[in-house]
């Protein structure tokens, strides 16, 4: 396996784009590119927003690779966000032929719908960490219509409204997830927080003792739940 690639990869998860790049640039100039290289690159690009660049590398990856899944998804995502449906609408055919080739799958259209959102998830999350909530929250909802089993994209969203003053969004975004999951812990103590953060300490107490019965040993409910008491009792 190639040094540069590897050295690249470790690079890149350490935050360190720019090196991570010039190293797979040397794999293009000495003829070493390969479409996991070429993806990556489109990777960065993307993530710096520099869509043409994105869209080269990933039908790089293509060429070189064409049941390279990620490279085809990543493809029809920037093709769907810029409004090119049709060839957006292309390249996931041609994901999705891809994915028929994996064994052990359940089923094409369930696999990469989870594969898109997880990479929305993702590009989400870096613009949360840079302080972009505008763009975060749209990538958060991107990830969680595409795959609305994706409870970790709904809270995300709802603590980016919130973190960009749109409480209420961010209210009706939990209430809905909890009324659609019942039994989901995080979404109830996330909706109990956010309750307790806008004052309404009743409500957040009824959050977290619901919780606290579908889950009676998670000691996380319990150091919220003596919170939210110790803040009653301080406020009588």
């Amino acid at each position: 396996m190639n040094n540069n690639l590897e050295d690249a990869k470790r690079l890149l998860a350490q935050g360190h784009g720019e090196a991570a790049k010039d190293l797979l640039m040397d794999m293009d100039a000495a003829g070493e590119a390969t479409a996991e290289s070429q993806y990556i690159l489109g990777t960065i690009y993307h993530r710096e927003n520099r869509l043409a660049e994105a869209v080269d590398r990933f039908k790089r990856a293509l060429q070189l690779d064409a049941n390279f899944t990620d490279a085809a998804i990543s493809l029809s995502i920037i093709y769907n966000d810029t409004g090119h449906y049709n060839e957006g609408a292309k390249v996931f055919e041609q994901a999705e032929r891809a994915a028929m080739k994996k064994t052990g799958t359940p089923s094409p259209s369930i696999v990469l719908s989870k594969e898109i959102s997880a990479k929305h998830l993702e590009l989400g999350n870096l613009y949360r960490s840079l302080q972009r909530f505008d763009e975060a929250a749209n990538e958060f909802l991107k990830a969680s219509r595409v795959d609305p089993e994706n409870v970790e994209a709904r809270i995300l969203l709802a603590k980016t409204h919130g973190q960009r003053g749109q409480m209420k969004l961010a209210q009706e975004e939990l209430e809905n997830l909890v009324r659609e999951k019942p039994d989901h812990i995080a979404a109830r103590v996330h909706l109990a927080l956010l309750y307790y953060a806008m004052g309404n300490v009743i409500d957040a107490q009824i959050e977290l003792q619901e919780a606290q019965l579908k889950d009676p040993g998670n000691r996380q409910v319990r150091m919220y739940l003596d919170m939210t008491r110790q803040a009653t009792e301080s406020r009588i």
